[in-house]
């Protein structure tokens, strides 16, 4: 039996899945792209997709049960093709997210209250260093991908409201 938080992020990880031109969506990500607490700039390849689970606060509610806010954020790494530039494909990769979320398969909303996109930005990384470079150091001079890099990205958090049987994270 799975708890009903690794049923959310499991539905989440289909719903990102079907980012695909055919589904309605700019960009292509599909099965097999969506990673889980896994850093797309360690990826060695595009498109690319992580699911990150960030925090999660809980309170008992009036009726005996336990509302959980999960914050969980959706990085993202696709290749610019065209003659788009890179921050008009972040925007629409930030777009393809939302709508894959909120507006997609309506499945989830077995499981949750709610759903809101709380923060987006473009993903920003050091002009002047390698990928693998970024991840270990700090970054105090950033910048925008370069433009000659040819690769779009953005990260999105949303907060998730679902609620559970006190002491029970199994039962809704």
């Amino acid at each position: 039996m799975k708890t009903i938080r690794e049923q959310i992020i499991e539905r989440i990880i289909a719903q990102l899945e079907t980012i695909m031109g055919a589904n309605g969506y700019h960009n292509n990500i599909g099965v097999g792209h969506v990673y889980r607490q896994e850093s797309v700039l360690e990826q060695a390849h595009t498109p690319a997709i992580s699911v990150w689970e960030l925090a999660e606060t809980r309170e008992r509610n009036k009726y005996g049960g336990t509302i959980r806010q999960l914050t969980i954020r959706i990085e993202a790494l696709v290749e610019v093709n065209g003659d788009k530039h890179p921050a008009e494909v972040s925007n629409e990769l930030l777009g393809d997210i939302e709508k894959a979320l909120i507006m997609g398969d309506m499945s989830l909303d077995e499981f949750i209250d709610d759903i809101q996109d709380i923060a987006a930005e473009v993903i920003q990384v050091p002009v002047n260093r390698k990928l693998t470079e970024i991840l270990s150091e700090s970054m105090s001079e950033i910048a925008h991908l370069p433009l000659n890099w040819k690769l779009a990205g953005a990260t999105i958090d949303f907060e998730i409201r679902y609620t559970t049987e006190w002491g029970d994270p199994y039962t809704q």
